[in-house]
């Protein structure tokens, strides 16, 4: 917003139109108001320059010309074998570094290359590397790269065997989301000109009515042109995974995720943050009041006591429920979280206290929300 002051400022149009084009793939939601009232707020080249940008105006050749250089053409490379496309990614990537002495600041190493190759391709989950690899610094931004691109090898293995993937979710830790949106967006707001495709620092953005997953409707005023569809919008998400676990909990977030959960691909960097045995009890997070009978409630607690107290699971009581099998396979997961609080989860004991009979002695009912 600052570069538009700027350049509104400095009464240069071309600069305008280039920051617009960036923003347009952030965020931030772009539209203008003309007039208010009988007050004319935009006119002259200024209006001309958000139509174009909105592609809202005849085609405009020398525009297009001008601003096309600006940008890294990817889908020129979409038939290339996946490590002449590595390789020509990391061209386009040191083409952003300062040049001093005779070379480029960063120059991804062949382990770089290496090590990104073998995210795209391997059939394993996890991957390990070594600290101060580059991870966020070089390896995360190619790998957007790699998913705005067209390249059939690329996104053949980024389908991991399934449908073909549009959005990219990438999960950080807190104390490195900072630093992953601004590779993110450094790298990745200036590739393929006049594509469409968005890039979001925050996974809430989902809650907007604007920002759907999947096929959208085209034509209308949003572009020149008919049609009734458009494909599906490439979007990347980054985020941290106790904002997409807290994401995950509102309707209007799952409605959208659900049906379209084989065309998302997650990414966690410092994956062992999340998976540690010593940080797997979470907060889960409620955004409104339960709507569950009493009779379901009054299961969930006799359950919840009978693993608490161990005992073994009230088959007779069970039985009369509308989904017993619901309740058994419950009885057998609270088992064994109940079993790693108590053994394993050393930092909570180490920070609360052991949970035992003794310390929950207030709480003659409502165990589990303890």
């Amino acid at each position: 917003i600052n570069l538009l002051d700027l350049a509104a400022h400095l009464r240069n149009v071309s600069f305008f139109i280039l920051v617009l084009f960036y923003l347009r793939r952030s965020s931030v939601m772009l539209e203008y108001v003309e007039k208010d009232g009988n007050v004319q707020k935009i006119s002259g080249p200024w209006k001309r320059a958000i139509l174009y940008v909105l592609n809202r105006t005849e085609p405009n050749p020398h525009y297009d010309s001008v601003f096309r250089r600006q940008f890294f053409d990817l889908n020129q490379h979409k038939h290339l074998p996946l490590d002449d496309f590595i390789e020509a990614l990391c061209v386009n990537f040191t083409k952003y570094q300062r040049y001093v002495d005779g070379q480029y600041q960063i120059v991804p190493t062949a382990k770089q290359k290496a090590f990104l190759k073998r995210i795209l391709t391997a059939d394993e989950c996890f991957h390990f590397s070594e600290v101060g690899s580059g991870k966020t610094k070089v390896i995360l931004p190619l790998l957007c790269q790699a998913f705005l691109s067209d390249n059939v090898e690329a996104h053949r293995h980024l389908a991991r065997g399934g449908k073909r993937k549009d959005v990219l979710v990438i999960l950080v830790p807190e104390h490195l989301l900072t630093d992953a949106l601004t590779q993110v967006f450094r790298y990745c707001l200036n590739l393929n000109f006049r594509e469409e495709y968005r890039v979001y620092d925050d996974i809430f953005a989902l809650m907007h009515r604007s920002v759907q997953l999947g096929p959208t409707g085209g034509g209308g005023s949003q572009g020149r042109g008919g049609g009734n569809s458009s494909p599906p919008t490439k979007k990347i998400f980054v985020t941290s995974f106790n904002q997409l676990k807290k994401a995950l909990t509102y309707d209007s977030i799952c409605a959208k995720v659900f049906p379209r959960r084989e065309h998302i691909l997650v990414v966690s960097d410092e994956v062992d943050d999340f998976l540690d045995r010593n940080k797997l009890v979470f907060n889960i997070c409620s955004n409104k009041n339960n709507a569950f009978d009493r009779d379901t409630l009054d299961l969930f607690f006799e359950v919840s006591r009978a693993v608490y107290r161990g005992r073994p699971c009230p088959d007779m009581l069970l039985s009369n429920s509308g989904n017993p099998p619901y309740w058994t396979q419950l009885y057998d997961k609270f088992a064994a979280i109940h079993a790693e609080i108590q053994n394993a989860s050393w930092s909570i004991n180490k920070s609360f206290g052991i949970f035992n009979s003794h310390t929950l002695r207030h709480c003659k009912t409502n165990v589990v929300h303890d």
